[in-house]
Order: C-alpha cells, then sequence, then structure tokens
C-alpha cells in the first residue's frame, strides 16, 4: 500500500507539471528557406557572403560577427591585456556527412562555423516575408558545439579528447526572434532564448513570439567565453535542421445549446440542429466565407464543392505562406461572369530570329588539375567574372555563384565570340583564361574555366576580335593607277636587260683590240 500511494503521488504530480505547460494547437509549415541546410551542391557551392572567401553560407541565411573584441572579452594572459590577440571573425563553411557523419543531425548537410584559438561573437540570421501580423511564431534549430582545451603547452595545437570537448568554455548560445523584421541580432526587440551550452551532442533551442510586422527575423547566437583566461584551439558551432512555424492555441469547443422546447410540446421532442455557416454575399456579387475556428482550406473546399485549385486562384491574392488562413478572414466562393467585352486586337509578338544560338559557360574547381570537371568530385565556383566579346565590343558579363550554372548568354547571332574570365579570389586558372569560339547559327557553345587555389590571374581585358573584312571593288581610276604601276615595272626590267647587254658588247670589242 505504501509503494500504491508513493505512485499516486508521483501521477498526480506528473499531470499537474503537463498542465501547466502550454498546449498548442496546429502547426504550420517551415517557414523558412533552406532550414535543413541541403539546397547547395555538396555545401561546397555555398556562396561567399560578400565577397569574403572564408564566410560560405547556406543560401538563404546570412552570417553575423564582431570583428572588434567587445568589453566583456576576456583576454588570456598571453595576450598582456590585448584582447585582440585572441579575438577574431571566425570562418564560415558547410559539413558533409560523407566525411563527418558525427557533424550532420539529418540528410546531407550542416552549417559550421569556428575559430581557431581565438573567441569570436557571431551567428547566422534570416529574415522572413509575408507573415500576417499577429501570428504566433516558434523558432527551433538543432545546434551542436566543440570546445577543446589543450592538455600542456607541448601540444597546445592538439585536442587530448580528439573530436570531443575537453574543460570546454561556455558559448553563451541563444536563439531568437525579432518580431519587427530588424536584422541587429543585438536590438532590443529581439526576444530571446535562454542561454544554454551544447557540447558533442545536438541540442534543441527554441524561442516563440507574435509578429509586429509583416517580416519577422529569426538568429543563431554563439560566444567562445575564456572566462578563465585559458585559450581553446577548438571552438566550433555546427547547426542544422531550423524551423520556423506560426502555433495556433487550441480553441475550446463551445459547449452545445441546453434544449428548448416549443410551446405545447413535451420536454423529450427532438431539437432542430444548429444551421451550418452560409455563404455570404458581397454587394459586387460575389459569395463568401469567413474563416472560422478550426477551419481549413481543404474542410472549406470540401464543405462547398469547390476544387482546391479555383478556391486558391479566387484567393491568390490574400492567402499566407504556404495557404495559411487565419480567423476572420474573407475567402472568395465564387463570382459572377462579368460580361465579355469585345476582344482588342492582339499585337503581333516578336518572333525572334531562328538563327540565334548561344554561348552557355562556367568556372569550376579543378581539384585533380585535369582541366575537365568531375560532377562528382569538382564543385562549381562562385565570384567568378565571365565576359563575353565579339567583334563589335562587350556583348554581356555575368558573375557565378556557384549554383546556377551553366549560365548562357542567349539571342546570339552567328559570329566569332571570345570568352574570358576573371577568377574568383584566392584562385588561379589551370589552363587559357581567354577561349574564342565561333558560333553558327542556331546553335549552342560552352565555356568551362579550370580554377585552382593560389594567386589571383588578373587577366587583362582582351582587345575585341577584328569584324569581318570586306574587299573593296576596284574603280576605273584605280584600274588604271595598276596598269601604270605594272609598265613601269616592265620598263625598269626592260633597262637593266639593255645595260647588261651594252657592257657585253663592250668586253667583246675591246678583246678586239
Amino acid at each position: 500500500m505504501k509503494y500504491l500511494r508513493v505512485g499516486w503521488i508521483i501521477l498526480t504530480l506528473a499531470l499537474l507539471v503537463s498542465f501547466q505547460q502550454p498546449i498548442y494547437g496546429q502547426e504550420g509549415p517551415n517557414l523558412l528557406r533552406n532550414g535543413n541546410f541541403e539546397e547547395g551542391e555538396l555545401g561546397q557551392a555555398w556562396p561567399f557572403q560578400d565577397g569574403i572567401p572564408e564566410v560560405q553560407i547556406a543560401p538563404g541565411w546570412r552570417a553575423f560577427y564582431l570583428d572588434n573584441p567587445p568589453s566583456y572579452a576576456a583576454a588570456p594572459d598571453y595576450c598582456q591585456g590585448d584582447v585582440r590577440c585572441a579575438w577574431g571573425r571566425p570562418e564560415f563553411r558547410g559539413v558533409d556527412a560523407i566525411e563527418y557523419p558525427y557533424r550532420v543531425r539529418s540528410g546531407r548537410l550542416s552549417q559550421k562555423y569556428f575559430s581557431w584559438n581565438r573567441q569570436h561573437e557571431a551567428g547566422l540570421y534570416q529574415q522572413v516575408s509575408g507573415i500576417t501580423p499577429g501570428t504566433r511564431l516558434r523558432f527551433g534549430v538543432w545546434i551542436q558545439t566543440w570546445s577543446c582545451m589543450p592538455a600542456s603547452s607541448e601540444t597546445w595545437n592538439q585536442c587530448p579528447t580528439g573530436t570531443l570537448s575537453n574543460n570546454p568554455a561556455p558559448m553563451h548560445i541563444w536563439v531568437g526572434i525579432d518580431p519587427t523584421g530588424g536584422t541587429e541580432w543585438w536590438a532590443p526587440t529581439v526576444v530571446r532564448s535562454p542561454e544554454g551550452n551544447a557540447y558533442d551532442q545536438w541540442t534543441l533551442f527554441q524561442v516563440e513570439a507574435t509578429a509586429q510586422s509583416d517580416k519577422v527575423t529569426v538568429f543563431i547566437h554563439s560566444r567562445a567565453d575564456w572566462v578563465d583566461r585559458t585559450p581553446r584551439i577548438n571552438n566550433d558551432v555546427y547547426i542544422d535542421d531550423a524551423s520556423l512555424v506560426a502555433i495556433t492555441p487550441p480553441t475550446k469547443t463551445p459547449p452545445p445549446p441546453p434544449p428548448t422546447s416549443p410551446p405545447g410540446s413535451s420536454s423529450s421532442a427532438a431539437v432542430p440542429a444548429a444551421p451550418a455557416v452560409q455563404p455570404t454575399p458581397r454587394p459586387d456579387g460575389c459569395r463568401v466565407h469567413i474563416v472560422q475556428p478550426g477551419d481549413t482550406l481543404f474542410g472549406i473546399s470540401l464543405r462547398y464543392g469547390i476544387p482546391m485549385e479555383e478556391l486558391e486562384r479566387l484567393n491568390a491574392g490574400s492567402l499566407g505562406p504556404n495557404k495559411m488562413i487565419f480567423v476572420g478572414q474573407e475567402l472568395i466562393l465564387s463570382c459572377p461572369t462579368p460580361t465579355p467585352t469585345p476582344a482588342a486586337t492582339p499585337t503581333p509578338e516578336a518572333t525572334p530570329t531562328p538563327q540565334s544560338g548561344q554561348v552557355c559557360v562556367m568556372a569550376f574547381h579543378d581539384r585533380n588539375g585535369d582541366g575537365a570537371r568531375q560532377p562528382e568530385t569538382e564543385e562549381l565556383l562562385p565570384n567568378a567574372v565571365l565576359s563575353l566579346n565579339s567583334g563589335a565590343g562587350l556583348v554581356g558579363q555575368y558573375t557565378t555563384d556557384g549554383i546556377n550554372e551553366p549560365y548562357c548568354f542567349p539571342g546570339l547571332m552567328p559570329d566569332t565570340y571570345q570568352v574570358i574570365v576573371q577568377p574568383p579570389a584566392g584562385y588561379t586558372t589551370n589552363g587559357p583564361a581567354e577561349i574564342a569560339l565561333t558560333l553558327a547559327g542556331g546553335g549552342e557553345l560552352q565555356a568551362a574555366f579550370a580554377m585552382q587555389r593560389g594567386a589571383t590571374t588578373v587577366v587583362t581585358p582582351a582587345i575585341p576580335l577584328p569584324g569581318p573584312t570586306s574587299v573593296p571593288t576596284e574603280s576605273p581610276s584605280s584600274a588604271g593607277s595598276q596598269v601604270l604601276r605594272w609598265g613601269a615595272r616592265i620598263g625598269g626590267i626592260l633597262l637593266v636587260l639593255l645595260a647588261m647587254a651594252t657592257a657585253v658588247l663592250f668586253v667583246m670589242s675591246r678583246r678586239r683590240m
């Protein structure tokens, strides 16, 4: 009996605790772009933010960081009070599960940033548009950190516990939402989660806020803090599986009205059911439905027998992201067909030049140095500037993003073209930096430039190729001058022959004497 009572007490306490937790109803879809960090080829083709090769960020996200140490940063003893010697911008990269499976929570890729033997304060943010003000939002993201102190000064550059943390420093991790849509992580409008750590294991950080604008911004923050003034060689942060969802508090179902009996009838008589919500007519003749608690777009489609595609088309301008609806919203069910008006004579569309072609360009990391691209192992490179010239001059210019190549210059007439590449910072061409191509009518040509790490090749813009040279037709006056030139040549030859004959006769006459 004693153990039974203890069990009942524990069960009662658990129920009381569970009742104190907020219970949410329907959660919407993920409103973030690239919340799983899978967009982009193997993570190596992610763009360089602001052209900085050390800041490679997953598409849809942006990095923030402090270049200079804040006043609350702790300087190690060897810095002699100068915090700047142990502070710096972290390096941002993508992580591939094939190489580091324990650093990716799900899928193939995750985002990483780290500072080697330096402290930092940095993170990521993403601004999300199309939010209905008043929407309750929850932002969640999985984070893992690695912080390692060397075992001794002799092995200062080695972590004695391998990939696990050793005497880790606080990382001050928090996530936040700015319900006003601002992009400053330190702004007072940012609603933050409690700070925490996530050494060597994936840990979920969450925060909730109510949107005050049609834009909100989510933040992921960390600060490597050497409070004991002892350096950590590894100060790594790994991020995966982020989500921003709209959450709807549960609505209480109102109790049914008490049965009433009409005068003169018994109390057990059947009571007619309450009428269902009926569509409301508008002055313009359209029928509309006012969204009620618990309504879904699919349920409204079934209730009125309207195909989902038609319902979405009629309300394309009022649906939220991912077809969200909200209580009190007016949804159009149907509108009267307008009286047709005589159609205006369509303006003939310009037909494209039938003989036009295109030149497609790309730049890639030539890892094995053979000059040919292997798509599985050699990624596209961003920030390469590709210029297309013809005999008339510059035709077009394109800067690669490392994701959407090859890029094609369309609508080119048959001609000889020249493609010139300016490599991105930190790379040099492995092969020619200029390629000449002769385009036939309606064809397509490709120019792929191989790049390797090294000093950037500065390409001097080439002089445009000369256009086709026309042969001038001779006029009568030019023909006459040509005859005179030939006559002068023949006359000169005859004079030479006459001089030679005179010399021979002179020699023979001398012999007779």
